[in-house]
């Protein structure tokens, strides 16, 4: 599933009898793109991992919630790795 247009992707998985809306969630880091699936909201970075590339193309968002770690965060974690010059 591509996810450049995530309002085209809710409409898609509208089309397919999901409740699922484009939102964007604000939080002290700003504004996070996603999907509203039902009651859980699904940012786009965290659609975008590749772990969850299947479970999204099944539209299995559940398996994609069980996938979050203990104090997960609609903010994308931050990624430590060498310092760039």
């Amino acid at each position: 599933m591509i996810l450049d247009d995530l309002a085209q992707v809710a409409e898609d998985l509208r089309r397919k009898g999901l409740d699922v809306v484009h939102d964007f969630l604000y939080s002290a880091r700003g504004c996070v793109e996603g999907l509203d699936v039902g009651d859980d909201f699904f940012p786009r970075w965290e659609l975008s991992l590749a772990e969850n590339a299947e479970a999204l193309a099944r539209a299995d968002f559940a398996a994609i919630k069980s996938r979050r770690c203990a104090g997960w965060s609609i903010v994308p974690p931050v990624r430590s790795g060498p310092a760039t010059p």
